[in-house]
């Protein structure tokens, strides 16, 4: 894996390109979410999300479009072909989750954990050896939600 920084930082976007992105700085973290409302927004088994400052993700062509499915949460996604792109907590405005395979080169970054194995679908066979944990696992997350 490529580090990811300022120097070296790591592009992506959405299917048809409307809507494209940097990150400038390491993920804090990264981990394969199983939960309801990821696999709802995706429309997959689950979601290998990375989470960085807030200040080291930047739009650089187009706006995606926000949905806010609760006061306490938005995500962000292209409004031409889908795609989603962005998680964040309106409590933790400091940092954002982006999904890991909306970048050019996913490889660069790499899943340390699951979570929300609780709600994972019976058909998702979890072969490797990484941490499972049954919600939250060790992300951090504001109250109440």
């Amino acid at each position: 894996m490529n580090s990811i920084s300022e120097t070296a930082p790591a592009a992506g976007g959405c299917l048809c390109g409307a809507v494209r992105y940097l990150v400038v700085a390491p993920p804090q973290s990264c981990s394969h979410c199983h939960c309801t409302l990821c696999r709802r927004a995706s429309g997959s088994g689950f979601v290998t999300w990375a989470t960085v400052p807030a200040s080291a993700f930047r739009i650089t062509r187009g706006v995606p479009r926000a949905y806010h499915w609760s006061p306490r949460a938005v995500r962000q996604f292209c409004a031409d072909c889908g795609s989603q792109l962005t998680f964040q907590f309106a409590a933790m405005a400091d940092e954002i989750d982006f999904t890991c395979a909306t970048l050019d080169e996913p490889g660069r970054v790499a899943p340390a954990y699951h979570t929300w194995i609780a709600a994972k679908l019976p058909w998702i066979m979890v072969g490797d050896t990484l941490p499972q944990h049954a919600e939250w696992g060790v992300d951090i997350v504001p109250d109440g939600v």
